[in-house]
């Protein structure tokens, strides 16, 4: 489901425009936060095989910007590190 929310991100971005509704962004975010953290839970990261590990390490940099971009898009500055 993460991969599935991360392609959702220009959607809830025009959704809220053409609306006028930045609630839309702050859903996603979110959704978005929450399936990350299920997917944290369930896949190791640094105990992971070398291929799945750079495949898990590029997909948590992906979240990482997503949520760094829609934050600034809520005018909310966003962690280093959680």
């Amino acid at each position: 489901p993460l991969i599935k929310i991360l392609s959702g991100y220009e959607d809830a971005v025009v959704t809220a425009a053409e609306k006028y509704e930045p609630s839309v962004v702050a859903r996603y975010v979110i959704e978005l936060a929450t399936a990350f953290n299920r997917f944290y839970h369930d896949c190791p990261v640094l105990q992971a095989t070398e291929k799945e590990k750079m495949a898990r390490l590029y997909l948590t940099n992906l979240v990482q910007k997503v949520l760094r971009d829609a934050c600034e898009l809520l005018g909310m500055e966003c962690p280093e590190e959680m």
